[in-house]
């Protein structure tokens, strides 16, 4: 079977590998031309035949991701074209219980919630986030590798003996978790060069197990399924939220309970991820006294809303590949919620390690502009400029991550 594998840095070397050891005839195209020369290099030893765009040829099947053009496919006869997570759904053979995690807002911190949550009742757990993969401890996260979290990196997880992996996927998933989660879409941006919507390829994250989606958006997904579960509710705030205070909420989780989270992060931002760890802790049977110990000591993901106080300033970090107009101005309806704005400074980072979405520098500003809070980009070097001695509050958004 002749196979054309179109784009490389989301995963087609993986898949590729797979289709070779087969014995299919592969084709792979690296359309973005930023694959490295060592992964071209190892297909071509592997038996690929490795191009920089599509050949005006006749093939049996094309694998491309959901948010690849098919401009790239001019001139060729693809034939039948199938997506990387349709595929990845149709190759994985991991059957450990898997939990996969895609959405357009709250992926990490629902990831790491989760993963706490499961670690503390007692089950070993391997999670692959936007911060790397390997294994929860009692000390938190440990990092061992970084990796993409495009779908065919599912395939690549680490081996061990784990009662759960957790999965941050980009855009959509294998379709066949134990446990499928959607934390929202909150905003259904094109992809494909706007030929599609984000919710064409985070569809194809439902499984014929449980899906977990927004409560309020249980409509939408009910157009692909009606195996779903709603979630939403479960924390609700009871104190006004004060930077540096402990953030009082009341947990409806096989009864009402009063929690006070830890003033190192911005808690407020993390309720509706509360919401969805607690909805799959639930489908899991996980004791009720344990998740409120976890809510408890939970400090937040590092660089996501994390408050660090130096001297008389304090900074916010937010550092995660989805920094956006919509990520900014949540992180500052929070910070005005909380009548922290006075004396603050924005510093932003557009770094990007294969990093796919780019920033909207105009929304930005027009965003950044309506709280009337000033704002320094940085030209993306590393080098940091020197901060107004008169910043209180200084808020670095870093746009980084492996995608």
């Amino acid at each position: 079977m002749r196979v054309l594998i179109v784009d490389l840095v989301h995963g087609g070397n993986i898949l590729a590998q797979r289709y070779l050891s087969e014995g299919d005839e592969v084709t792979c195209c690296d359309v973005y031309h930023i694959a490295s020369p060592e992964m071209k290099e190892d297909l071509r030893m592997s038996g690929a035949r490795v191009l920089d765009s599509v050949p005006p040829e006749r093939f049996d099947i094309t694998v491309m991701p959901t948010h690849c053009t098919r401009a790239f496919l001019e001139g060729a006869d693809p034939g039948e074209i199938r997506s990387f997570s349709h595929e990845v759904g149709r190759f994985i053979d991991d059957r450990r219980f898997r939990i996969e995690v895609t959405g357009v807002k709250g992926k990490t911190s629902s990831c790491y919630l989760i993963s706490k949550m499961l670690h503390d009742a007692g089950k070993r757990v391997l999670l692959h986030s936007s911060r790397g993969e390997g294994p929860w401890t009692d000390d938190g996260h440990r990092i061992e590798r970084h990796v993409s979290i495009a779908p065919p990196y599912i395939m690549t997880m680490a081996a061990g003996d784990y009662d759960a992996v957790v999965c941050e996927v980009s855009l959509g998933g294998s379709g066949v978790a134990d446990i499928a989660c959607i934390t929202n879409l909150v905003e259904d941006y094109g992809i494909a060069k706007k030929t599609l919507k984000a919710s064409d390829a985070k569809r194809d994250i439902l499984c014929s197990k449980t899906n977990i989606v927004l409560a309020e958006e249980k409509d939408f997904w009910s157009k692909y399924t009606r195996n779903l579960t709603p979630y939403g509710g479960r924390v609700k705030v009871i104190s006004e939220p004060r930077l540096g205070e402990g953030l009082r909420v009341s947990v409806d989780y096989d009864g009402v309970t009063e929690v006070t989270l830890d003033p190192g992060y911005i808690s407020i931002q993390y309720i509706q991820a509360m919401d969805l760890a607690l909805e799959v802790c639930h489908v899991m049977g996980i004791p009720r006294e344990s998740v409120i110990r976890s809510l408890e000591t939970f400090r937040g993901v590092p660089g996501r809303g994390e408050i660090v106080r130096d001297g008389d300033r304090v900074t916010i970090r937010e550092r995660n590949p989805g920094i956006s107009h919509i990520s900014i101005e949540r992180t500052l309806s929070c910070l005005k919620e909380m009548d922290a704005l006075d004396g603050a400074m924005i510093l932003l980072d557009p770094i990007s390690r294969k990093v796919c979405d780019k920033m909207d520098r105009a929304e930005i500003e027009k965003v950044v502009s309506s709280y009337g809070v000033p704002m320094m980009i940085t030209n993306g070097d590393g080098n940091r400029p020197d901060i107004p001695s008169d910043v209180r509050l200084l808020i670095e958004f870093v746009k980084e991550a492996y995608q």
